[in-house]
């Protein structure tokens, strides 16, 4: 039995992004952020094959994800990979990609309306004043 990976490590990633955003757009968004990365004088000695973008891989709840691969030298995927994600996310901030989140809407019913304010014309008046 041998290590395979003694040679090589790699950080997988999976990002979420909405499911308005364009898949292509985002994938071609996400191989230019592993290039620059790989172009850096920092990282291009860890890293050692360009980023491979499998493509979309599952509609997830609140988000399409997208996977990918950097194979980097063994013990460097997770600075290679932290650094990733956050150019990853100030590219994303620039393009106007959005990150999501989940959501609750909490659904009271008919007879319970919380949200509803039900001030008179007279208090409105009075608060204005």
């Amino acid at each position: 039995m041998s290590n395979m990976t003694k040679d090589w490590s790699a950080m997988v990633f999976d990002i979420g992004v909405a499911y308005k955003e364009n898949p292509q757009v985002v994938m071609d968004l996400m191989k230019k952020v592993g290039d620059e990365m790989q172009d850096d004088s920092k990282f291009k000695d860890k890293i050692l094959e360009p980023i491979e973008i499998f493509g979309l891989d599952e509609f997830a709840d609140s988000a399409i994800v997208i996977k990918a691969r950097l194979k980097t030298k063994p013990s460097a995927q997770w600075a290679v990979g932290r650094e990733y994600r956050e150019r990853l996310k100030y590219a994303f901030d620039q393009n106007n990609i959005e990150i999501p989140f989940p959501h609750t809407s909490v659904y009271w019913g008919q007879e319970i309306n919380p949200l509803k304010l039900d001030i008179n014309s007279q208090k409105l008046d009075e608060l204005k004043q």
